[in-house]
């Protein structure tokens, strides 16, 4: 094919650019031969970095030559620094920062940290302004970055290689990156007795060219680890974890929900084996490893609806101003500003924030107020007390069960027209030296917590005064009764199907009066102890889901939408040609199974193709559609699986919206494929020169997609058959799927050579 050269403003395409020269990509950035060039490092005033480090098996110069094997030679060693052991980090610890500068800028950096009594290595970070990224065709995958990491960890540190194992329970194994800008994270956990300790763990992370860019150990030294005379079997424990699970229902909103599907919460059931079991005995823990508590009865705030505390037209700045007067205790404070907000994020109700302040010589007071403009409901309160307190006495301490009942009536005073719905759920330990005690509720609808609505009344423990006063409450609408759902037994068995009963060593809490250690003091740090546990883990998933109560489903919490947590394979795919590339668009979705195959001669469609598309312009993920977006194509409203992905498409350039319909179950041409990746690529402006373009295919003189035809041909992207490009022809899935496969590359390629 005749090579061709275009030139549009400041992009140069050309046919050298469309066979770049492989790149390579040197172990060392810097040239060996060049040496470290040590800047002396100033100690400060009465040398605390000596100090600090005095009681260190390892010196400075010794942690120093450790520490350097791992940097290239030639950058400047910046700064040092030094970390006594404390309760957060058990060990002493040496870092070490170099650097090297590009017209005072930093254009590398690394940071490496050494155990200051052992020599090992506990973290490691390399930075690069302007990294070159590898081809996208030339990215290592999962299982060569993991075997990176392994090789790190056993070269770097090789007693932790050995007291440690690649622990993936709770990760899954991430899709195929669709472009080299990746990189992998690897745990590698620490095992007693054969046991995972997760608390105690290596993490690794390596980029999309194979190289570690960041290492982190977190270990603790001493710990003492229970070792019970008799260990629960994983079978017992399985029985014990569906004895003591509970499966409840709640309404759920999915994070990324816009329009109407915001006000349409999920009747779920989310995962009720988020416990743990005592492996000694079979006690149900807490997260904190305290026995579980059976779940008290809960009353609301008020056993009646209430009358609103404003009717009539909505409240004014001054009438709103003398409600909050005669509410709250505002006397020596003065109103210092107003604001009013027409859609607050409670409800989208109107809302008026007003700001108190009171100030003396001493200092200065504030009082923060929002109320609803139509109801007289007070959503927020809180005093920002800057002014000397009165000393408390000790023994005034305001009793728990009287700060219930006192939060109760706030509501009810405060903020009535809620007080029905808002059942008191948790309250924090009133202590002996406690400051503060919280008490929370939470909004119940027909016996269910509610997707969103909420209060909390923080009080002073000494005096009893509110402090803070927050509330939340969405907009969406639930149904008078419950819907017809499936029973607690179905949804406790379908979670069971997902769970793996695992023994792990789990730190337990560090008691409340444990002492910061201080470098400068000879504080013993407390014995950490580690207790053996049984948790039900989940199986991991790159979103959280819960499972719908109505239909049975898996419901993925971030979209709402129904997902599969374990995709069969497709039974048609083994061995054939375009099998990696149809993986791939079915691995993020773009294509479904029929009858249990992918079906590689099928016609692909426009809404298939427009999402994989779309997925490769967001790391992977379709984002959400703005509240209240209007449709661009009458076939493809809010409710439509596509409608995402079309909108982000006419909204980034490769859709036109040039007809009323898209129509996105049809079959999409080759010609009108190959438009939407050069406009995927960023060469729209470019393919509409059509004219400038020579080019020996003999079918296309009439296609309106001219210009994109030639570019995707002469890149390789989309093939012509003996000459002729077929503009109207169909496109399979297969040749679809390998069309983005090679998009994909050729993108990385331009990318790293296109000139701005």
């Amino acid at each position: 094919m005749k090579p061709w050269i275009i030139r549009s403003g400041s992009v140069v395409l050309s046919a050298v650019l469309l066979a770049p020269a492989a790149q390579a990509y040197a172990a060392q950035l810097l040239p060996a031969e060049a040496p470290v060039q040590a800047t002396p490092i100033s100690a400060p005033a009465g040398n605390q970095l000596t100090d600090a480090a005095s009681k260190a098996k390892l010196s400075k110069e010794a942690a120093l030559n450790i520490a350097k094997k791992l940097v290239p030679q030639g950058l400047e060693l910046e700064n040092v620094s030094f970390r006594s052991a404390d309760i957060w980090r058990t060990f002493p610890e040496w870092t070490f920062i170099w650097v090297k500068k590009d017209q005072n800028e930093i254009a590398y950096s690394y940071t490496v940290s050494i155990h200051a009594d052992s020599g090992e290595l506990t973290g490691y970070s390399h930075y690069q302004q302007h990294p070159s990224k590898p081809a996208y065709a030339d990215r290592v995958s999962y299982a060569e970055a993991q075997e990176a990491a392994e090789q790190f960890l056993a070269r770097h540190n090789p007693a932790k290689a050995k007291a440690t194992r690649l622990y993936t329970r709770d990760l899954p194994v991430p899709k195929t990156p669709l472009d080299s800008n990746t990189s992998y994270t690897f745990r590698f956990v620490r095992l007693v007795d054969d046991v995972p300790f997760p608390d105690n763990s290596v993490e690794i992370t390596v980029n999309a060219a194979g190289t570690v860019t960041g290492y982190t150990l977190s270990w603790s030294d001493g710990v003492r680890f229970e070792k019970p005379q008799r260990m629960l079997s994983p079978e017992e424990a399985a029985a014990l974890f569906k004895q003591h699970a509970k499966a409840k229902l709640s309404y759920v909103l999915p994070w990324d929900a816009r329009g109407e599907e915001r006000n349409k919460p999920i009747l779920a059931y989310e995962n009720p084996f988020t416990f743990y079991l005592d492996a000694k005995n079979g006690t149900p823990l807490t997260d904190s490893l305290e026995p579980l508590k059976p779940e008290a009865e809960t009353s609301p705030a008020s056993s009646k609806r209430l009358s609103p505390r404003h009717t009539g037209s909505a409240l004014t700045q001054e009438a709103a101003v003398q409600l909050a007067e005669r509410t709250f205790d505002l006397s020596g404070y003065k109103l210092r500003a107003a604001s009013y907000n027409e859609k607050d994020s409670n409800g989208s109700r109107p809302v008026w924030n007003l700001e108190y302040q009171t100030k003396n010589a001493n200092g200065q007071s504030y009082v923060y107020i929002a109320m609803d403009a139509l109801n007289g409901d007070v959503y927020h309160f809180s005093k920002n007390n800057q002014l000397p307190e009165p000393k408390k006495d000790a023994a005034k301490k305001a009793d728990a069960n009287s700060l219930k009942k006192k939060a109760a009536e706030v509501i009810r005073s405060w903020t009535p027209t809620w007080a029905d719905r808002l059942y008191v759920t948790e309250t924090t330990e009133l202590k002996p030296d406690a400051e503060r005690y919280e008490v929370r509720f939470q909004r119940l609808v027909n016996g269910i917590p509610a997707a969103t609505g909420s209060a909390s009344v923080s009080f002073d423990a000494a005096t009893g005064e509110v402090l803070t006063y927050n509330t939340h409450f969405g907009s969406e609408t639930y149904p008078s009764q419950v819907p017809k759902h499936r029973s607690a037994a179905e949804a406790l068995a379908a979670w069971q199907k997902e769970t793996e009963v695992e023994a792990v060593y789990m730190l337990e809490p560090l008691p409340d009066d444990a002492v910061a250690f201080r470098a400068e003091k000879a504080v013993t740090l407390p014995e950490r102890k580690a207790k053996l546990v049984y948790r039900a883990a989940v199986t991991p998933l790159d979103q959280p889901y819960v499972y719908d109560a109505v239909s049975g489903d898996w419901r993925s919490l971030s979209t709402g939408k129904p997902i599969q947590l374990h995709r069969p394979a497709p039974a048609d795919l083994k061995g054939h040609p375009a099998e990696k590339a149809l993986m791939l668009m079915y691995e993020y979705e773009a294509l479904s199974l029929i009858d249990g195959n992918i079906m590689p001669e099928r016609s692909i469609t426009r809404g298939e193709m427009i999402q994989m598309l779309m997925l490769s312009l967001n790391q992977g993920r379709v984002l959400p559609v703005a509240a209240g977006r209007k449709a661009s194509f009458s076939d493809v409203a809010s409710t439509s699986k596509y409608f995402a992905a079309v909108e982000a498409a006419v909204d980034r350039g490769l859709l036109d919206k040039n007809s009323p319909s898209l129509k996105p179950d049809e079959t999409i041409t080759r010609e009108e494929l190959a438009d939407m990746i050069v406009r995927a690529l960023g060469y729209r402006k470019l393919s509409e020169h059509a004219e400038m373009f020579a080019t020996k295919l003999t079918d296309i003189d009439q296609s309106t997609h001219r210009g994109a035809i030639v570019i995707v041909s002469t890149l390789g992207i989309m093939t012509p058959a003996k000459g002729e490009f077929q503009p109207k022809g169909s496109v399979s899935r297969a040749d679809a799927a390998v069309a983005f496969a090679r998009f994909l590359e050729k993108r990385s390629e331009l990318e790293e050579n296109r000139t701005f």
